[in-house]
C-alpha cells in the first residue's frame, strides 16, 4: 500500500487504532493529557497487523540492521541498556533479557507511513519527532516505574503484558524522561520541580492488561511501570511534544537571526576574567533592552502556519 493510498483511507488511522472510539473523539476527549485502552483483534490494523515481521522476532531482528538495544536486568529501563547485534539479541532475548529495537520505521516501509499518518492526524508541528520502537519482552521482563517526555501509543502485538498507570501530580508535562532508578532528575526537570519526585507508583494506579490487539495511549508524564507475564512483543509509536515554548522560542530565534547584532559570538560569556565578563553582560543587557521589540514582531499566525 502506497503512502497516497494510505492518505486516502476510508477509516482514518486514529479509529483504527482506537475503536469503538473515532479519532475526533479520540482527540476531544482524551489527546493530549488523558489515557485510553482499547481492546479488539489484532486484524482491525489491517495490513499492519499482517505484517510478517510482526509474528517472528528472529525475522524482524534480521530486517532491523541497527545494533538492537538490550535492557539490563539490573535496572530494567531503557537509561541501563547494551547495544548489540541482532544474533547475540536473539541469545540474550532466550536468556531472559528485553530488546528494544528503537527507529525500525527505518526498515519497515508500512510501520513508517503508519507512523507519520497518525502524526498527521493529531495534528503535530512538521518538526515533532516519530519514531516506531519494538518492545520484546520475556516472561518477568519489563519496565521500572519511569515518566516519559514523548506520548506514546502502544499496539500489543504478541502476549500479555501488564501496565501500571497513574498522571503525573508531581510534575506535569515534563520536558524529560525520568526513572525512579536513575537518580536525581536532569537540571531542565529540576529547573521546575517543586516538590519531591516519588519512590514508588502513586497510591491508586491503574492497572491495565494488554493482550494481542490492545491499543493503549500513554500521554507525555504519566507514570507507568509494565510487566510481561509471557513473552511479548509491542509496537510503540511515539511522537516527542514540541511545547508552546520550543514553538516561540524557535520563531524568535529566526526572528533575532536577521539582526546581524544577534548573529555575533557570545563573546565573553565563560569568561574568567572580570573586565571581559563585564564587557558581555553590558553588551547582552542593551541587546535584552531590544528584545521586546522584535518580541512584538512576531505573529501567532504565521507561526502556526510554519511550525
Amino acid at each position: 500500500m502506497s503512502l497516497m493510498d494510505l492518505e486516502s483511507s476510508e477509516r482514518p488511522f486514529l479509529d483504527q487504532l482506537f475503536t469503538p472510539h473515532s479519532g475526533r473523539e479520540f482527540l476531544a476527549e482524551y489527546w493530549p493529557t488523558r489515557h485510553l485502552v482499547c481492546h479488539g483483534p489484532l486484524e482491525r490494523l489491517g495490513e499492519l497487523a499482517a505484517l510478517p515481521e510482526l509474528h517472528d522476532l528472529e525475522r524482524l531482528l534480521h530486517t532491523y540492521r541497527n545494533p538492537v538495544m538490550v535492557a539490563l536486568p539490573d535496572r530494567r529501563d531503557e537509561h541501563s541498556v547494551i547495544r548489540v547485534e541482532a544474533q547475540t539479541a536473539a541469545a540474550l532475548y532466550r536468556s531472559g533479557m528485553a530488546l528494544i529495537l528503537d527507529s525500525a520505521e527505518r526498515y519497515l516501509p508500512l510501520v513508517e507511513q503508519w507512523l507519520h499518518m497518525v502524526a498527521f492526524e493529531l495534528g503535530l508541528a512538521r518538526n515533532a519527532v516519530a519514531r516506531a520502537i519494538f518492545y520484546a519482552s520475556p516472561s518477568g521482563g519489563g519496565n521500572s516505574p519511569h515518566f516519559d517526555a514523548n506520548a506514546n501509543i502502544v499496539v500489543q502485538v504478541r502476549g500479555t503484558k501488564r501496565w501500571t498507570l497513574a498522571p503525573n501530580t508531581q510534575l506535569p508535562l515534563p520536558t524529560d524522561r525520568w526513572a525512579m532508578n536513575m537518580g536525581p532528575p536532569s537540571p531542565e526537570l529540576a529547573s521546575y520541580l517543586e516538590q519531591e519526585l516519588p519512590e514508588q507508583m502513586p497510591e491508586g494506579a491503574e492497572v491495565i492488561t494488554l493482550e494481542p490487539g490492545s491499543v493503549l495511549f500513554v500521554p507525555r508524564g504519566y507514570w507507568h511501570s509494565t510487566e510481561a507475564s509471557e513473552d511479548t512483543l509491542a509496537l510503540n509509536f511515539t511522537y516527542s511534544q514540541p511545547t508552546w515554548a520550543d514553538v516561540v522560542s524557535a520563531a524568535l530565534r529566526q526572528q533575532l537571526l536577521k539582526d546581524v547584532r544577534w548573529r555575533a559570538l557570545a563573546d565573553g560569556i565563560g569568561s574568567p576574567d572580570p573586565e571581559r565578563s563585564g564587557a558581555c553582560h553590558t553588551r547582552l543587557s542593551e541587546l535584552l533592552h531590544e528584545l521586546q521589540a522584535h518580541v512584538l514582531e512576531l505573529e501567532a499566525r504565521k507561526i502556526v502556519e510554519e511550525s
